[in-house]
């Protein structure tokens, strides 16, 4: 029986002190460490977005969002990590029946980690593929049982394949070492002349798209909604849970401090009392956006026309990319606004701001690019038929 919303919230809430606890012990580690992982995985948290036909809970993306929004809240490593392996369980429905009993089957966790993006090679082979490449921000990988690759065609450059491949079968190259969100352990991982079987392999522009034939075969149309929107949505869910969490920090900061010169109590500050009040204001905003962009994507669910319909992956996309830009904007404020003592490594807000600025700079919200993209759509310069 699926789990609800306040089930689901309801995990959360019995977790969140574990996850709270080890949060630094993550940063440190620079990877989310075993007793986090073990927490969210009993909870069945990695459930949510995995198809019912293998075990998983195939819940709405709203209920996914705010669980990552959640977990980031208490810690922002233990969140990205659900983040990132929540999107690729998703991507999973996409493939091949063969190759989801693999991953899944017989109550297996699955825990997939790797990138979307296609920076590897792959060139066809007797029942399937061999692949070639080095793919970097692998989160989560020293945790993961599986990795997905997205893999370029050998021969013209352009998507070719994405594959799914056992933890092992890869090399992981520490290269991690970052300005924030160190705890998600996004290393690059290595494969040289790996044969991929068919069964583990979906067409690029099929699962982008969320056209695969595979969809069709579960309980529900969720996995007929495009991987890109289900990835880009899913990435200031995450940014969102830090904002919230220095938004705490600075109001329970702000009500203890003081001007050294005058003695006077900072809460008391008229400008202070702005900077908060345009700081929340922008992170609400930002919590619109992404509960927005889920509800739209929910409505191509129902449908099941995300295939052929296209023109919610720019509204997607922009709406993500702003949300996130919203919740950089709102921790610049409030750390401008934090007096000297911010800068500290001690600081939560500095690592707040940190991190919301990391995950900011994700491909899939690039600020820019999706702004463009989605103006084009609004100028009727963009075909939205798929």
């Amino acid at each position: 029986m699926k789990p609800s919303a306040e089930e689901i919230a309801q995990r959360v809430d019995a977790i969140a002190p574990t996850l709270a606890a080890n949060a630094e012990a993550c940063v440190q580690a620079r990877s989310v460490v075993p007793e986090s992982m073990k927490a969210m995985v009993e909870a069945g948290l990695f459930k949510i977005c995995q198809p019912a036909r293998v075990g998983g809970y195939e819940l709405s993306l709203r209920i996914q969002y705010d669980t990552i929004t959640a977990v980031s809240q208490v810690c922002p490593s233990s969140g990205w990590i659900l983040m990132v392996m929540g999107a690729h369980h998703f991507c999973l429905g996409s493939w091949p029946e063969r190759g989801q009993e693999e991953v899944f089957g017989e109550g297996r966790n699955g825990l997939v980690s790797g990138t979307l993006a296609w920076q590897g090679k792959a060139r066809a082979a007797e029942g399937g593929y061999r692949v070639d490449g080095r793919w970097q921000f692998c989160s989560g990988v020293d945790r993961a049982e599986w990795v997905i690759l997205g893999c370029a065609d050998a021969e013209s450059g352009g998507p070719g394949v994405h594959v799914v491949v056992p933890g092992e079968q890869i090399i992981v190259d520490d290269t991690w070492h970052v300005l924030g969100m160190e705890g998600t352990g996004s290393k690059d991982v290595l494969a040289k002349d790996l044969f991929v079987p068919a069964h583990r392999a979906i067409d690029t522009r099929e699962l982008m798209k969320g056209s695969s034939l595979h969809t069709l075969k579960h309980a529900t149309n969720v996995y007929r909604v495009s991987a890109d929107s289900i990835l880009s949505g899913s990435v200031p869910a995450a940014i969102l849970g830090s904002a919230k969490f220095a938004l705490e920090k600075f109001v329970e900061r702000t009500r203890e401090r003081r001007a050294i010169a005058t003695g006077a109590r900072k809460a008391e500050h008229g400008p202070t009392q702005l900077r908060l009040a345009e700081s929340m204001a922008e992170v609400e905003c930002a919590q619109f956006f992404i509960h927005d962009a889920a509800e739209l994507m929910g409505k191509v669910a129902q449908s099941g026309q995300g295939a052929t319909d296209m023109g919610y992956r720019a509204r997607v996309k922009w709406q993500a990319a702003y949300a996130a830009e919203l919740c950089r904007r709102a921790l610049a404020r409030l750390f401008a606004g934090s007096g000297a003592h911010a800068v500290y490594d001690s600081s939560p807000l500095q690592a707040a701001f940190r991190n919301v600025n990391v995950g900011a700079q994700h491909a899939s919200i690039d600020f820019d690019t999706s702004g463009e993209l989605y103006g084009r759509m609004r100028l009727g310069l963009l075909s939205t038929q798929g």
